[in-house]
């Protein structure tokens, strides 16, 4: 399953981009998270892991100049034979949810995957424009919109969560001491506290309440959020806010909280690119280059 470990809680969509050729920036990259959908760049050696984050919400873009980046200087039979050994590849797992893209097209390369019943594309992404209506008209698509409903949130949780000592104020009731808690989990538009003391037993749903996130690297800071969630059973309050009004969080601390997400999706990804993979298929690249 896409994503399927201890970091992440509630998902989003997952697209696996094997040489993506543009850089985006944490804003961008944020953005794509609103309209649930995480960008997954992959290099080098570990595109024979990919396999371990498929799942009925992942998708694979494979950027065939990336793959053969060499062969374009020697024969079109060399081309014709990564091309073939590429698309073996993607038809042993992900041949439903895939596209191939290249900028420079040859015939016979692209009969390669037209034969192997592969999405192909030519198309130069490195610009910001066609990149996106790329994603768009291309890429959203290889998801099926009936496997999950749309949805605007994920829940991760932050290898650095131990880390945090938070502290909430309920602002409705200001004369109350500040209450002590531990980060559960981080969302889009709130946070999962697991409380300390019994003295949150005074708050109701819908209360206003600052709430402090403090560690040995970062201190964030959230000036007002509502109370949606309160499990007396776990000790557990819900808090949700929105990163887009600085009357809730101002842009400095909404930046360290969208970085924590980002990178939080960013090591769970890894972590089961590096598991060990019992049937990996090896696809001998430099071997075939060094046979030119």
């Amino acid at each position: 399953m896409a994503l399927g470990n201890s970091l992440v809680q509630v998902a989003p969509k997952l697209l696996c981009w094997y040489g993506m050729p543009l850089l985006l920036n944490e804003s961008q990259r944020f953005h794509l998270l609103l309209h649930d959908l995480y960008l997954h760049p992959v290099l080098g050696a570990a595109i024979e892991s990919l396999p371990q984050l498929n799942g009925r919400t992942t998708g694979y873009v494979f950027s065939f100049d990336h793959y053969a980046p060499t062969l374009r200087a020697h024969s079109e039979n060399l081309q014709v034979a990564a091309a073939r050994k590429l698309a073996d590849y993607i038809n042993t797992f992900c041949s439903h949810n895939s596209i191939v893209v290249t900028r420079t097209l040859s015939p016979r390369v692209a009969d390669i995957f037209h034969q192997a019943d592969l999405s192909f594309l030519q198309r130069d992404l490195t610009y910001e424009k066609p990149f996106f209506q790329f994603l768009r008209e291309y890429a959203m698509p290889l998801f099926h919109r009936h496997e999950r409903p749309e949805r605007n949130y994920l829940r991760v949780v932050p290898k650095e969560a131990g880390e945090y000592r938070v502290f909430v104020k309920n602002l409705g009731r200001p004369s109350d001491a500040t209450m002590t808690a531990r980060l559960v989990n981080l969302s889009l538009n709130g946070v999962g506290l697991k409380m300390q003391d019994t003295a949150y037993r005074k708050l109701d749903l819908r209360d206003a309440v600052q709430v402090t996130l403090r560690s040995p690297k970062a201190a964030i800071h959230i000036n007002c959020g509502f109370v949606t969630r309160i499990n007396p059973e776990t000790d557990e309050i819900a808090v949700n806010f929105s990163l887009h009004d600085k009357s809730f969080v101002e842009s400095r601390d909404a930046v360290h909280l969208q970085r924590l997400v980002l990178q939080t999706l960013e090591h769970a990804a890894r972590l089961q690119l590096s598991a060990k993979q019992s049937d990996a298929l090896a696809l001998e690249f430099p071997r075939l280059v060094a046979e030119s």
